[in-house]
């Protein structure tokens, strides 16, 4: 009975400003998705609810795969990171005999349905992450202990990049780096190894040509704005016109063959132009929430291994969430990273999910008074 009270009391302790707004975004995201997407549908497929249905699946499993996750004693589950680790190696050596879509190894078939391996190789690599950083973060500092993670690192950006997959290398990248510096290691050698992963990938854009003519659209505009990178200077013209409260849902031009795939990697434009500047900052207040709590179930986990998963999710949306709203706005050259919980596409959906579900299970071993 004792433990029963004890396993109440550790459910009662999850907090709300964890899963509510995660909930809320992905149940927007269905709706958005429908919006984003009729035209596109209708044109190319059976109807316009084609892919609404399919993401609507997809909730549904992610939904019921959070709220499982957030139940796990996320301690139990740290014994079978090595092995969760190597079947997401072994996953993204899979997708390369894989048959290619739009010339890309990005996906796996499964029979029923197919999944990307990059986003069960992020979910696994950061619970592999946390558990190795809490056995080892008193040797941190020393350089030797940091090296074995830049060859895990190195070997899968390799299979990323054969994919390829260069915005899924890029959010490793900076994902470990947030979360080596709050293991303790020293920043010169995190600094030196961001210097090390900038030369490696001006060398492979501008050396082998990989995705150069995304970074040369991206000057161009820079340059001048009328020039290069048509989806981003067509997401500006949607946000443009979406004012302060939006055309309204349904109600936007951008989707109309104008921004190509508005339902994936430039949802948060076609957001910005049903729903105006309101709807976007609402999103954004979503999303500020989730990693806000996030790193304070970092903060306030019983163990390391609790703190380093928590941190190591948070910074992954941070990473995530920054690329995508940054390639919308023309802070950076376009990447092809879906927004997470609310871009279709179930891989994302689903492995951020379970992401957010894990972050909640960090939450419950909280004392709930110290919320």
């Amino acid at each position: 009975m004792l433990l029963t009270e004890k396993r109440r009391r550790s459910i009662a302790a999850a907090d709300p400003f964890i899963w509510v707004p995660a909930v809320t975004l992905m149940t927007a995201g269905t709706f958005l998705v429908l919006s984003a997407s009729a035209i596109l549908a209708s044109d190319k497929f059976s109807g316009s609810g084609f892919f609404w249905m399919r993401q609507v699946v997809w909730w549904i499993v992610a939904l019921a795969a959070m709220y499982l996750c957030s139940r796990l004693d996320y301690r139990r589950l740290m014994r079978f990171a090595p092995l969760l680790l190597l079947s997401g190696f072994g996953a993204l050596i899979a997708v390369l005999g894989a048959s290619p879509v739009r010339g890309a190894h990005r996906w796996l078939d499964l029979g029923l349905f197919s999944i990307q391996p990059s986003e069960f190789f992020r979910l696994v690599y950061l619970i592999f992450l946390a558990y190795s950083l809490a056995k080892r973060q008193e040797r941190m500092r020393h350089i030797k202990y940091a090296i074995s993670y830049l060859i895990i690192l190195g070997v899968a950006s390799g299979l990323l990049l054969a994919e390829p997959s260069f915005s899924a290398v890029l959010c490793l990248w900076g994902t470990t780096g947030l979360l080596l510096w709050t293991a303790g290691v020293q920043k010169r050698y995190i600094l030196g190894a961001g210097l090390l992963a900038v030369v490696a990938a001006v060398i492979i854009v501008f050396g082998f040509g990989y995705k150069k003519s995304r970074v040369d659209n991206y000057l161009a505009m820079v340059a001048n704005p009328t020039d290069g990178c048509y989806q981003v200077s067509q997401a500006a013209i949607a946000m443009g016109g979406g004012g302060p409260f939006g055309r309204g849902l349904g109600a936007g031009w951008g989707k109309m063959h104008y921004i190509p795939d508005p339902h994936t990697d430039f949802i948060f434009a076609s957001i910005a132009e049903e729903t105006g500047l309101a709807g976007a900052l609402a999103i954004l207040a979503l999303y500020l929430t989730v990693i806000w709590r996030g790193f304070s179930a970092a903060a306030r986990a019983p163990d390391r291994t609790g703190f380093f998963l928590a941190a190591g999710i948070s910074a992954s949306l941070v990473v995530h969430v920054g690329m995508n709203i940054g390639v919308v706005l023309g802070l950076i050259p376009t990447t092809g990273l879906p927004l997470p919980l609310l871009s279709y596409g179930g891989s994302s959906l689903l492995f951020t999910a379970v992401g957010i579900g894990l972050l909640t299970a960090v939450s419950r071993q909280v004392v709930p008074e110290r919320y």
